[in-house]
């Protein structure tokens, strides 16, 4: 697929809120020169699309849609905190798309959630290269958010993709756990006698302290990557 590099500046711009091609070329981690090239080629490597895609947490074909917000509007956010508004698309098949289900399981972002069944409920389209950036796809899953301890910057309603192949505990990690029969959406807190905190990023939440027979039942079910949200 040929990009064009006016069409690409103008919607990049207008989507990243760049002002110059400079401060582009710093969310692409690339030199001024790379634009001055794709610029004189008339052309845009199609990684670009998908550093801007996973940067600011957009759909997977945010370059190509041209819904005008009729198909439905979602906001997602990015690591860096920005939030974008952008259509979604129909459906459509694509070779370079891979799809991540999406399990009834909820994960409680409050005082545990008791819905556990893994059943895939849908399955969430994503751009293979885009997808494989967070992990291998196979360990890839999305899940519904319950409750309002991870807030302000995970809320109640929002979906969350999870790698489940980080099984490992990681200090100040977001990550999805499970202790006895509920579930949680917290981040770790990891102490030197071996015990570890759910920590709440709502102070309104105290922590749950887990020690001794209590990490019997404790297991980690992944490591939150990338996390979207419906407009009402």
């Amino acid at each position: 697929m040929r990009i064009h590099f006016e069409e690409f500046i103008q919607k990049a711009k207008k989507i990243t809120g760049c002002a110059t091609q400079m401060e582009l070329a710093k969310i692409l981690e690339v030199n001024r020169s790379a634009i001055t090239q794709a610029k004189n080629r008339d052309s845009v490597p199609e990684k670009w699309l998908f550093v801007i895609a996973k940067k600011f947490a957009l759909i997977p074909n945010w370059f190509d849609d041209n819904s005008g917000g009729k198909k439905g509007i979602k906001q997602y956010r990015g690591a860096n905190g920005q939030i974008k508004r952008i259509a979604a698309p129909e459906p459509d098949y694509n070779p370079e798309i891979i799809q991540i289900p999406k399990v009834s399981a909820v994960l409680c972002a409050g005082g545990g959630s008791f819905e556990v069944d893994t059943t895939v409920i849908d399955n969430v389209p994503l751009p293979y290269a885009m997808a494989r950036s967070f992990g291998a796809t196979k360990d890839l899953v999305f899940m519904d958010v319950s409750g309002d301890s991870m807030e302000p910057g995970i809320c109640n309603g929002d979906t969350v993709l999870i790698d489940q192949s980080s099984k490992t505990a990681m200090a100040g990690a977001v990550m999805a756990v499970g202790h006895e029969e509920t579930i949680y959406l917290k981040r770790l807190g990891l102490h030197n006698d071996g015990s570890l905190s759910l920590i709440s990023d709502n102070p309104a939440y105290s922590p749950i302290h887990l020690f001794g027979d209590d990490l019997n039942s404790f297991r980690i079910i992944g490591k939150l990557v990338w996390l979207c949200r419906d407009l009402h």
